[in-house]
């Protein structure tokens, strides 16, 4: 017999199956249940297993070695890597806002704790990264991008905690994308010359409160200024 599934049922499936090895009753390393198994656990058909369990192994959730079951693989960075694009194919203005949402949280907490942790030679690459953005914005060079983005990368190694420039790296590709679609704004780009240097003096300082506010600021200030073109786009759209 031929399933009349909803769209949302291989969607569905996929998620409950993130969930069980979030949770850990689908623990890293082991076997996930057979096919069978799972048809009466979920109450779907063999092809909605078989689709979602191919969704979590082209992420590089788990893994199949030949003539084996299919296993948990160990977390890997490269998973963020593949979701986000998969977030950013949507587009608009809730996408972008969800990820500022997560920059907001991680990247004032990174600066402020740079403040204090971050050792000299740490500080004097996080000081030429300022300057060397500053060229290369007063000379409209496209490589400003890939140095706006290892300016926030080296305060997150600056903290001293593996895991900031883990989201840090995690988020890259949503950033850049974030700083391609605001080239043209040249009012954007002076000010985020500004922001570096404040943020890095902070830093430098050992300041960890202004370091946070300065970060926190700078991210602000751009999402307005994203939202705004967003909003623009979108009327834009509209009446046409």
């Amino acid at each position: 017999m031929i399933e009349n599934r909803a769209p949302s049922t291989t969607q569905s499936l996929f998620l409950q199956m993130l969930e069980y090895i979030q949770t850990g009753e689908w623990s890293i390393g082991s076997a996930i249940p057979s096919e069978s198994m799972m048809i009466d656990q979920f109450g779907v058909s063999r092809l909605s297993i078989r689709e979602a369990v191919s969704m979590l192994r082209g992420l590089g959730v788990v893994e199949v070695s030949h003539g084996r079951r299919t296993r948990v693989r160990e977390f890997d960075i490269r998973i963020l890597d593949r979701l986000l694009p998969l977030m950013l194919s949507s587009g608009g203005q809730r996408t972008f806002e969800q990820v500022y949402e997560m920059r907001l949280a991680i990247e004032p907490a990174s600066a402020a704790l740079a403040a204090v942790n971050r050792s000299d030679k740490q500080m004097c690459e996080i000081e030429a990264l300022v300057q060397e953005f500053g060229t290369q914005t007063a000379a409209s060079s496209p490589k400003a991008l890939k140095t706006d983005l290892a300016f926030h990368q080296h305060i997150a190694h600056a903290t001293g905690n593996p895991l900031f420039p883990i989201m840090i790296e995690a988020l890259s590709r949503f950033v850049v994308w974030q700083l391609e679609s605001s080239q043209n704004d040249q009012e954007r780009r002076d000010r985020a010359v500004l922001a570096h240097q404040a943020i890095a003096e902070a830093i430098a300082d050992r300041d960890s409160v202004r370091a946070r506010l300065e970060m926190e600021s700078h991210l602000r200030y751009n999402a307005a200024r994203v939202l705004d073109a967003i909003k623009l786009d979108l009327d834009y759209a509209r009446s046409n």
